[in-house]
């Protein structure tokens, strides 16, 4: 009879929930159509007008962020989402620290100097940018860190317009990468 009973109230507890998910927009009102990614309040109030571009010397702060010299916020790399450095309890995760090494390697291929195109600001009020290596044959950072396998495709449906074909080389290079179980994929698949 309990159990009965619990069955019951979960039921009425959930129907609510799944009726307003079921629910459709009155016939008289028309489906608004979708809206850019809103730019989050009080980031241009904090960190001034988004800029098209930065160039300087970086550092990793995590597998997906970078610090500049000079710079007031930090830099999202566009593309890309690392696993969390830091768990729940603030101790580093392996998988965290493998990202922001890689990343770090990578920038210290060409003393730190990276070139970024900024897109738009995130939720964190981070600028989210497509950097790459300041050298000779620029190397894309989001590319190769997805190409390492440490990293994973984030947010792909967002195109950039300097480079609209972006999102369709980033996935590319992570399939490559889960496919060779390159990185943390093998982890990341159950392999291990």
């Amino acid at each position: 009879m309990k159990r009965l009973a619990l069955a019951a109230l979960s039921v009425a507890l959930m129907a609510p929930a799944a009726w307003a998910q079921n629910a459709k927009p009155p016939a008289a009102a028309p489906a608004a159509p979708a809206a850019p990614p809103a730019r989050p309040q009080g980031c241009t109030a904090t960190n001034g007008a988004l800029p098209q571009t930065w160039s300087g010397q970086a550092f990793a702060l995590d597998g997906e962020s970078l610090g500049g010299s000079g710079l007031k916020t930090p830099l999202r790399i566009w593309g890309v989402q690392a696993p969390a450095l830091r768990d729940a309890q603030r101790v580093e995760t392996v998988p965290g620290m493998r990202a922001r090494a890689t990343l770090e390697d990578l920038l210290a291929r060409a003393d730190h100097k990276v070139k970024c195109r900024i897109a738009r600001y995130d939720s964190e009020c981070r600028l989210v940018a497509q950097c790459a290596l300041d050298e000779a044959q620029p190397i894309d950072l989001g590319g190769a860190m997805l190409a390492s396998g440490v990293v994973y495709g984030h947010e792909l449906d967002e195109p950039l317009s300097w480079e609209p074909r972006a999102a369709q080389r980033y996935a590319d290079a992570e399939f490559e990468a889960r496919k060779a179980r390159k990185g943390s994929w093998p982890h990341w698949l159950g392999e291990q």
